[in-house]
């Protein structure tokens, strides 16, 4: 890998921003501890019947990850544009879209995988059917990046705004439904013995999508919020 390359620039800034995370680990953490939390509290509010459990199981482990995911989406950016190092990117000779993209990377791998991981551990406090577990883990393969794609080009948009945080809930949750419906739907659809490979199909063709065209709108979203 050449010094000072496209590939060697992707590379250090993703050891760079996974660094930093390790060093807050607590916050790589907070994430699956509130997963865990919700779907250990469903079979409490709702009773420990397992049809019942195993029908919704879908549904909020989708809903749990989404909510969970939301919560560390508001310090992508935040970070790098207080210490100055976002200027730095934007000055750099490789595109920024794919330095962006590399962030993007790193948010997903610390927040999204470990979830990813204990997955089946709450589909199976669930009571979701052992069969339908590699289809979730299938479709949290595909949502969770797309969830972060999706979720970064609002963040870059509401960079400049005193409650981000508050302007982010607002605008990502409507773009999630559809991203929830085909995930749960695909899940469902396997519970049953039916074909769940259009759902997943869907899943995928919208990743395809964001991860061409979401980096290029991070990358002009944050031009303009720091040009203002």
């Amino acid at each position: 890998m050449t010094p000072g390359s496209m590939s060697a620039a992707c590379a250090a800034l993703l050891r760079r921003d996974l660094t930093l995370a390790w060093r807050r680990r607590g916050d790589i953490a907070m994430p699956v501890l509130y997963a865990l939390i919700v779907a250990t509290l469903f079979p409490f509010a709702l009773g420990p019947e397992p049809t019942l459990l195993a029908r919704i199981a879908g549904g909020v482990v989708f809903v749990t990850v989404l909510l969970a995911v939301l919560l560390s989406l508001d310090h992508l950016f935040r970070a790098d544009i207080e210490d100055g190092s976002m200027e730095q990117l934007m000055l750099a000779p490789q595109p920024l879209a794919l330095l962006v993209g590399m962030k993007i990377l790193a948010h997903w791998i610390t927040s999204s995988l470990p979830l990813i991981v204990v997955a089946p551990l709450l589909a199976g406090m669930l009571k979701l059917p052992t069969a339908a577990t590699p289809v979730l883990v299938i479709a949290l393969v595909l949502a969770t990046p797309l969830l972060s794609l999706l979720g970064a080009v609002l963040v870059a948009l509401t960079a400049g705004s005193r409650r981000s945080g508050m302007l982010l809930a607002l605008m990502l949750l409507p773009l999630c439904v559809p991203v929830v419906i085909f995930a749960a739907g695909a899940v469902a659809a396997a519970q049953e013995g039916l074909p769940w490979i259009a759902p997943i199909a869907w899943l995928g063709a919208g990743l395809v999508m964001a991860l061409v065209l979401a980096p290029l709108a991070c990358a002009a979203a944050l031009r303009i919020a720091m040009d203002t």
